[in-house]
């Protein structure tokens, strides 16, 4: 009986800060499981606050996180090439995204977290669903609702993504950033104004729920001021990271008394496969969610996309990062 040959998964593996490496393993297609699956990777894309923080030496920051040697991204879009004798809900040819590293294929079992790419979303739009979830994570941890004001503060690609998706779902939306670039693709991605720091209070802008993806002190600072009365303020950044404590009281009663603001920590949706009257939105239908607006091009987050890499010179990527530049947004990895 013939046997399917011999497949190479090239992968990403970080042993440290700044010590990224390329490994290789090898799959035969024969040891697939009943349910399993094999996906080939056509891009991935880079998280420049996750991914970077890890490229720095700071896995173990976030709580749960692993330890070095570690897999390193999370935002993988790729075709199904093959798939066991009960695989039920993929065939070969579909493109799916998967919260899965930086690598050239992987197996999955059908049951774990595999979307469908709907026709007419590229590959490169869709592998920024999952970093746009977190801004989906962060309106509904602080029960958005339709209309409200939201300002987005610190316009890095999960910034810029969720300016696209709170205008998709019907938000006024104000973006504040810190170069002239990113406050301009913020005003491509929907925003109805948007600002340097410190222009957008001297304007007089008052915000429902303030998304803060910054993790500096001065960014917090900003949230707090701009927040209304009553305000909510969600933090995907982590504020104060890798900085000197400030020289404010962060939970001074001038905001937390005076302005009775509410902070949430943000960035998490339910992964459980349970129906929508259990839980309405987990992971799954938010990503289903964003990709249906992208479908039907309401999310141009295509447009934030400044870097593409050949999967070979991934490392490139993260040094860039690793300067801040600010003419980085959106970075993808060419696997195919």
């Amino acid at each position: 009986m013939p046997t399917s040959p011999t497949i190479i998964i090239n992968k990403a593996i970080l042993y440290g800060a700044r010590d990224l490496r390329m490994e290789q393993e090898s799959l035969s297609l024969d040891s697939l499981q009943p349910k399993q699956l094999y996906v080939q990777t056509e891009v991935s894309a880079l998280s420049t606050g996750t991914d970077l923080g890890n490229y720095e030496g700071r896995s173990r920051e976030v709580p749960t996180a692993p330890d070095y040697p570690r897999w390193v991204g999370y935002n993988n879009i790729g075709v199904v090439k093959a798939v066991g004798p009960e695989v039920t809900k993929f065939q070969v040819g579909q493109r799916v995204f998967a919260p899965s590293p930086h690598q050239s294929g992987y197996v999955a079992h059908e049951d774990d977290l595999l979307v469908p790419v709907p026709d007419g979303v590229s590959p490169e739009t869709a592998s920024l669903c999952y970093l746009t979830n977190l801004g989906v994570a962060g309106l509904r941890q602080l029960n958005y609702e339709a209309g409200e004001r939201v300002t987005v503060i610190g316009l890095g690609v999960i910034g810029l993504c969720t300016v696209a998706v709170a205008n998709a779902m019907g938000a006024r939306v104000t973006a504040i950033a810190n170069a002239e670039l990113r406050r301009q693709l913020a005003l491509k991605m929907g925003a109805d104004q948007a600002f340097l720091p410190g222009e957008a209070k001297q304007s007089g802008v008052e915000a429902d729920i303030v998304v803060n993806t910054a993790n500096t002190w001065s960014a917090y600072r900003e949230s707090v001021d701009i927040a209304r009365f009553g305000g909510r303020i969600s933090f995907l950044g982590f504020p104060g990271r890798a900085q000197p404590a400030p020289d404010f009281n962060p939970l001074a009663m001038e905001w937390f008394y005076g302005k009775q603001l509410i902070l949430a920590g943000a960035g998490f949706s339910p992964r459980c496969e349970v129906p929508p009257q259990d839980v309405k939105f987990t992971v799954r239908r938010n990503v289903e969610m964003i990709l249906d607006f992208a479908r039907r091009g309401k999310l141009p987050v295509d447009q934030l996309i400044t870097h593409r890499f050949p999967w070979q010179n991934l490392r490139d990527a993260y040094e860039l990062a690793l300067t801040h530049s600010k003419d980085l947004a959106a970075a993808i990895f060419d696997w195919r």
